[in-house]
């Protein structure tokens, strides 16, 4: 039986001194998602009161308008995202996950990260910061905004868009950031 609730991602977070080896996410100076796009799931997440006071104190964010995640038995998702220094567009980056454990379905979710100061923006922009990702059960948008506090200088914020998952599972996020 499915149990409708909000994805919970991102239970706990490390920041990991190794540096990315993976490829670069974009074309220099290309936006990876739709400027509406963006703006459009920045505006969701400031109209939620949870999420919209992190706006006014943290140093910059990671906003992933589609995340998307397929799982049956092993979970695989991804998508990407542009990262702000205040207010100020400065670079994109990409997000994966590899999950695995009892999960079987497909979901897409955004995804905000907040930098609570410039010790934690630059552990992400320099490719040294994963997360550790779970998921619930999730059936169409009856999710909603996930609230999570800062932890080692970060924040994170989910909002299920659509899909049907159930899962119990455990893996991490993986982030590549490209300046603009």
């Amino acid at each position: 039986m499915l149990i409708r609730a909000a994805i919970i991602c991102c239970v706990s977070l490390t920041i990991l001194g190794c540096a990315s080896d993976g490829p670069s996410p974009s074309t220099p100076g290309q936006r990876l998602d739709s400027a509406s796009a963006a703006s459009s799931t920045i505006a969701g997440f400031r109209e939620d009161s949870r999420a919209s006071k992190f706006f006014g104190t943290a140093y910059g964010y990671a906003v992933f308008p589609k995340v998307t995640k397929g799982a049956a038995g092993i979970g695989v998702a991804s998508g990407r995202g542009e990262v702000y220094q205040g207010d100020t567009l400065v670079g994109y980056a990409k997000v994966t996950s590899v999950t695995v454990g009892v999960q079987l379905g497909g979901q897409t979710f955004s995804e905000i990260i907040f930098f609570q100061n410039e010790f934690a923006f630059n552990k992400f922009t320099n490719d040294q910061f994963t997360g550790q990702a779970s998921a619930g059960a999730v059936s169409g948008q009856d999710g909603g905004l996930n609230l999570a506090d800062y932890n080692e200088g970060v924040a994170i914020f989910t909002i299920n868009n659509s899909g049907l998952i159930a899962a119990a599972d455990i893996g991490g996020q993986k982030f590549d950031y490209e300046p603009k």
